[in-house]
């Protein structure tokens, strides 16, 4: 069997796992719930589906017997520990881009001064701490979908897709592989994660917006992965962009004094929202793009040395 047959094998066998494990779960609170997120229970179900990635990569490797060389698990300390900065820091950026674009664009003039002139540093300082420690503490979860899609999928795309193009081939794995994960959060996204569910073209809309944004994280959590060795400075990364980000541009806009139909609006619309997922687009893809050229020159220093 060629390489890229037997790789297909994988990947596929993996999908069917990851996707079928986390619909299961999905679909199971769905069934008793709802299409809704207005429940304790789906904070266990979102939890506990971010740990199935990495379950079926596990349970591929057993059942095809490929074993565990190559898994992105270890890496070297020396060198590394600025993606985990990269990964823990940069979403704080991310969620003062987020609010400063919401102020300039969908909030009355004068907003952004009056966001800016109300901020209490010492309350500001005291949430980026909880939001660090929260984020390291949930790392777990966050490796238990990069150990899947970065560990595993990525890899298998790479193999499939290799040609002598190398950049256009790059370009297709991680346009294939960010489509992927956004389908697999398909089932939340209809119960209202991330867009809600008052918008034009619900839910397919958003799911078609989850596919985009996973595809430029998944540009910046690869480089991350690749840079390092190992798939841990991506899990951190993972959980600082669904911990940080948008807690603290929720933060910061919530000093501005706006009026009660404003607020309410801003909370419940969909621009909002859609914002929210561009900015993080852009500063995640340019991020992982400008990490993959930091490696890519790095590794032909080396090599001439």
């Amino acid at each position: 069997m060629t390489n890229k047959k037997l790789a297909a094998k994988r990947l596929i066998i993996f999908l069917l796992l990851s996707f079928g494990m986390t619909y299961a779960l999905f679909f199971i609170y769905i069934i008793n719930i709802g299409w809704t997120m207005d429940s304790s229970w789906y904070g266990v179900m979102t939890a506990s589906g971010m740990l199935m990635p990495a379950a079926a990569n596990i349970l591929t490797r057993i059942i095809t017997k490929e074993g565990f060389e190559n898994s992105f698990l270890r890496m070297k300390i020396s060198g590394n520990i600025r993606y985990f900065a990269i990964g823990l820091i940069l979403p704080v950026f991310s969620g003062v881009i987020i609010s400063v674009v919401v102020c300039m664009t969908i909030l009355p003039k004068g907003s952004l001064g009056n966001m800016f002139s109300n901020i209490d540093a010492a309350y500001f300082f005291s949430i980026i701490t909880y939001l660090f420690g929260i984020t390291v503490a949930g790392t777990l979860f966050g490796f238990g979908e990069e150990f899947g899609w970065r560990g595993y999928m990525t890899p298998k795309l790479e193999i499939l897709f290799d040609s002598e193009k190398k950049r256009l081939s790059q370009i297709i794995v991680f346009i294939i592989g960010g489509t992927i994960w956004g389908l697999w959060h398909a089932p939340i996204i209809a119960c209202g994660h991330n867009f809600g569910k008052d918008y034009p073209g619900y839910p397919w809309l958003g799911i078609g917006l989850m596919c985009i944004s996973c595809i430029c994280f998944g540009i910046y959590l690869t480089a991350l992965t690749k840079a390092s060795g190992s798939v841990l400075p991506a899990a951190l990364a993972h959980m600082s962009i669904n911990n940080i980000t948008n807690s603290l541009s929720s933060t910061l806009l919530g000093n501005i004094e706006l009026s009660d139909e404003i607020a309410e609006s801003l909370n419940s619309g969909f621009s909002y929202k859609l914002i929210d997922m561009i900015v993080m687009s852009a500063v995640f893809l340019a991020a992982g793009v400008l990490i993959m050229i930091t490696n890519t020159k790095k590794k032909k220093i080396e090599k001439t040395l």
